[in-house]
């Protein structure tokens, strides 16, 4: 039987935030370290997202499946679940935890610790409490829908190289290498529902779920919009500033010519400043020398216009519509 993913998985969008703060921000800021680790964090957990959907690949069993990949929900509850397995027997929910080193799990009080290679130590919510909660967050859902389906959770291991050297009683965490066996040896419950009501669950969950936007990053982060640099950078050396020629772009460094580098600083802006821009803050952002430059560049159908005369702004036009009323 094919793999039905009615949902793919993306890499989450505030990397690149944190990508512009990073490359905005002085090199000595005092949030530079902290920006750059969450990068790495959120790409090791991505990275092992990624590798348990590999795996998954060659899930085959007999009976009808739907796979939603990174469900976040926020309707009468707020959840995030890394991978969704959908049947006419029960919904199984699988958490991806990608930690390197040596792994302990406590209890009274619960948490999860780590111990990298280096010696370093740290600290986290337990996974486990954490993968009961949305389960029942879950089942509070499927509720809301008129569904009743038996709903489990697991813990997963991304890596051989993560070692769990302590766990509490009964609890029971997995490896992505057997997540196979161990859903192709579950002992499924009896039906609860149609095929065709699985596929109109599938389809409802996504009708409700949402798509997390963490923008504006710098008030969230405590960053003063002083604080951010200003201008064009190349798009091939990242942290070279371009120069505005006639109606280019040229890098003093690589000799690149861009006619419309300028709509990767403006994206930054909604990431960092403010959701949206009016003329006169682009011409600031953007460092150029005449206001007319800069209502012409927002002329793009990039962006929609709201507001007139001096009220004006500008908004991504995917982001737009909420903000006409």
């Amino acid at each position: 039987m094919a793999e039905i993913i009615i949902k793919n998985r993306k890499l989450p969008v505030i990397v690149d935030g944190f990508g512009a703060l990073v490359k905005r921000l002085p090199a000595n800021h005092l949030k530079q370290e902290v920006f750059k680790e969450r990068i790495n964090s959120i790409n090791a957990g991505f990275g092992g997202e990624e590798r348990l959907d590999h795996l998954m690949r060659y899930f085959e069993p007999e009976y009808p499946y739907l796979i939603i990949q990174d469900l976040s929900i926020s309707t009468n509850v707020e959840f995030q679940v890394d991978t969704v397995l959908l049947t006419q027997s029960c919904v199984i929910l699988l958490e991806v935890k990608n930690l390197s080193g040596r792994l302990r799990f406590t209890v009274n009080p619960s948490g999860l610790h780590q111990t990298k290679a280096s010696g370093e130590e740290r600290g986290y919510p337990s996974p486990l409490v954490q993968a009961e909660v949305i389960k029942w967050k879950f089942e509070s859902v499927l509720k809301s829908l008129d569904f009743t389906l038996p709903v489990h959770a697991f813990l997963v291991i991304a890596y051989p190289n993560q070692i769990v050297v302590d766990t509490p009683p009964g609890s029971v965490i997995w490896s992505a290498d057997e997540v196979m066996i161990r859903l192709h040896n579950f002992n499924m419950p009896s039906e609860q529902i149609s095929e065709f009501e699985m596929h109109q669950l599938g389809q409802r969950l996504l009708s409700i779920a949402s798509e997390f936007n963490p923008f504006p990053l710098a008030s969230k982060y405590g960053i003063k919009p002083s604080e951010i640099g200003k201008g064009v950078y190349c798009p091939s050396c990242k942290i070279i500033k371009m120069e505005r020629c006639k109606r280019s772009w040229h890098c003093p460094e690589c000799k690149l010519i861009s006619s419309d580098a300028h709509h990767e600083a403006i994206r930054e802006w909604f990431k960092l400043i403010k959701p949206s821009i009016s003329a006169a803050e682009c011409k600031d952002f953007l460092e150029l020398e005449h206001l007319s430059t800069a209502r012409n560049i927002l002329k793009n159908p990039l962006y929609k216009r709201v507001g007139n005369n001096k009220m004006r702004r500008y908004y991504r036009e995917v982001q737009a519509g909420i903000h006409e009323k």
